[in-house]
Formats: structure tokens, C-alpha cells, sequence
């Protein structure tokens, strides 16, 4: 298992999403320049989907925002 909290917790959460809830499909939404939440989600089993060009502004430049998904079939598969 990760020592990396995010990948953690977002391990946790699409357990209980997948396995409890029995939920199909679960997406988030992050910037670009997160690129630690990034590894992170990827780290849990989230996929990148799409991308928003340059839809957010941040410290005097704009980022794209990322479109991150996981889904249930997919995921027990590989956990």
C-alpha cells in the first residue's frame, strides 16, 4: 500500500464507492498545475478523460482543468 495520503484517501473513497455504495462511476475535476493531487488520483485508479483548455487562472497564467474518472469494472479488476 502507498504511503502517499491523497492516493490513500482516494483509495478509500472508490473503495467505498465501488464496493459499498456500488456506484458505476466516480469523476473529479483538478488543475493542471496540481500535478501532486494528479499522481495521486492516478496512484488510486483514476484515468484522465479530458481536458478544459486554459479554463482556469491562477498566479498570472491560465491551466488547464483535467477531467479524471474511475469506473467500477475497471477498477475491481485491478484492486
Amino acid at each position: 500500500m502507498t504511503t502517499d495520503l491523497g492516493a490513500r484517501t482516494a483509495l478509500l473513497l472508490l473503495r467505498h464507492a465501488f464496493e459499498t455504495i456500488r456506484l458505476h462511476r466516480v469523476h473529479l475535476d483538478v488543475y493542471e498545475c496540481n500535478e501532486r493531487a494528479i499522481r495521486s488520483y492516478e496512484k488510486a485508479g483514476f484515468i484522465l478523460e479530458g481536458r478544459a483548455r486554459q479554463s482556469h487562472h491562477w498566479d498570472g497564467r491560465y491551466w488547464d482543468t483535467l477531467t479524471m474518472a474511475a469506473l467500477r469494472e475497471e477498477w475491481l479488476a485491478t484492486h
